[in-house]
């Protein structure tokens, strides 16, 4: 069986910092609770610029669809876009240079 990984991406808006950062908690849990995705922790990391990545492994192929139409899910996910905004990786600080670094936060 394979999974899939994804590298998620966020600009917190102007004040919400805590509360995306506390979002992530949530979001994980719910698609831990629906078997979304992996019991591996996924890497909380933020930039210099203070932007916010994730790294997360889904339980299998089709989990993202799976996700995607699990309301406990689609209810937190609604909740985080209003703290952030969702950026391509490329828009990342320091995404201009091969191996990249960033400072891990926490693990959730």
């Amino acid at each position: 069986m394979s999974t899939r990984i994804s590298v998620a991406a966020y600009r917190p808006r102007p004040g919400m910092e805590r509360e995306l950062l506390d979002m992530f908690e949530a979001e994980f849990a719910s698609l831990r609770a629906g078997g979304h995705v992996t019991d591996r922790r996924v890497p909380i990391c933020r930039t210099e610029r203070g932007e916010y990545l994730a790294i997360l492994e889904w339980s299998s192929d089709h989990a993202v669809d799976d996700a995607h139409r699990d309301p406990d899910v689609l209810r937190v996910w609604a909740r985080k876009a209003e703290a952030a905004e969702y950026l391509g990786p490329r828009d990342l600080a320091g995404s201009d240079v091969p191996f990249v670094s960033y400072t891990k936060l926490r693990d959730v």
